[in-house]
C-alpha cells in the first residue's frame, strides 16, 4: 500500500489526511507525520498503519491532557479519568501518563501540597474534608498524611472560629447553649474535630452576655406569642414554651421571664 497524497486539514492545520491508493485512509498529527517520515510515495504495511494510528492516538491524547492541565494542576487520577472520558484506549492512557511524568507534568506530591495550601488559605474547610477530597483525587494515604501537616492546629482553630462566626450570624435567634451546639454540629460536618469545634464555638460566642440572651428571649417570646394567638390560652402557652425550649432556652428561664414580665396567656386571649 502506497501513500498517494497528503493534505492539511482545513479546521486543524496541525493535522494531516493520509491517502492510500488514492483513497483517504487516516489522519495524523504533524509530530507523528514527521516521526514516521510519512510522505507521498512511501509504502506502508497494515502493521505500519496500525502502529501509526496508535501513535497518533497517544499524541492526540497527550495534546488534550496538556490542555486539560493548562487550567490548573491535576492529580494523576484526575488526568486518567479525563482521558478515559475522551474514550482513549487503555494502552494510550498509560503511555500518555508516562510521557506526562517524563515531562514533569505529573507530580502527586506537589499537586497535593498545592491543593492543600490553597484550600487552607482560600476556604474554611476542616482537615477531614480536605483529606476526603484528596482521597477522591486519587492521592495515597502516605501523601495525604504528609501534606496535611501544613494544616497546623492553630490554623484549624482560626478557620473554625471564622466559620463559627458565620454560623452564629445565621442563627442569632437561639439561646447561647443551643447556638454553641449548632456551631459544633456544623463544624464537625465541615470536617473539623469535635475538640476544635467546641473551642471555636466557645470562642465565637464568648462575647454573648446575659443581656444579649435576655434580648433574644424577649424577641422570641413576642414573636411566638403572636404566632400562637389563634389557640386557646392553655394551648398557646404550651406551644410558646415548647417553641422557646427548641431554641435552647431552659424551662426555668422561660417561666421566670413570663412571670417577671407578667405575661398572662389568659389576658392575651
Amino acid at each position: 500500500m502506497k501513500i498517494t497524497s497528503i493534505s492539511i486539514q482545513q479546521k486543524n492545520k496541525e493535522r494531516y489526511n493520509i491517502f492510500i491508493d488514492e483513497k483517504y485512509n487516516f489522519s495524523v498529527d504533524e509530530e507523528v507525520l514527521a516521526r514516521y517520515q510519512l510522505m507521498k510515495g512511501k509504502t506502508l504495511t497494515e502493521a505500519d498503519i496500525e502502529e501509526i494510528k496508535q501513535a497518533d492516538m497517544v499524541r492526540k491524547g497527550l495534546n488534550k491532557a496538556i490542555n486539560f492541565l493548562s487550567h490548573r494542576v491535576r492529580s494523576e487520577k484526575e488526568i486518567r479519568d479525563y482521558l478515559r472520558k475522551q474514550e482513549m484506549e487503555p494502552f494510550a492512557v498509560d503511555e500518555i501518563l508516562k510521557k506526562l511524568a517524563d515531562m514533569d507534568y505529573i507530580n502527586d506530591v506537589e499537586f497535593a501540597e498545592l491543593y492543600t495550601k490553597t484550600q487552607i488559605k482560600t476556604t474554611l474547610k476542616g482537615p477531614r474534608t480536605i483529606e476526603r477530597e484528596l482521597v477522591e483525587k486519587g492521592l495515597t494515604r502516605e501523601i495525604i498524611s504528609q501534606v496535611m501537616e501544613e494544616y497546623a492546629s492553630d490554623i484549624q482553630l482560626e478557620n473554625a472560629t471564622k466559620q463559627a462566626m458565620k454560623i452564629m450570624k445565621r442563627n442569632n435567634k437561639s439561646a447561647k447553649k443551643m447556638l454553641q451546639q449548632k456551631i459544633i454540629t456544623d463544624l464537625i460536618q465541615k470536617g473539623y474535630s469535635s475538640e476544635v469545634a467546641k473551642m471555636a464555638a466557645i470562642e465565637a460566642t464568648s462575647e454573648l452576655d446575659v443581656a444579649d440572651e435576655a434580648d433574644i428571649l424577649q424577641k422570641q417570646v413576642e414573636k411566638t406569642i403572636r404566632k400562637n394567638k389563634r389557640y386557646k390560652p392553655s394551648i398557646a402557652k404550651q406551644k410558646t414554651i415548647t417553641s422557646l425550649m427548641q431554641k435552647g432556652f431552659s424551662y426555668d428561664t422561660i417561666q421566670s421571664y413570663l412571670t417577671e414580665n407578667e405575661i398572662s396567656f389568659e389576658e392575651e386571649e
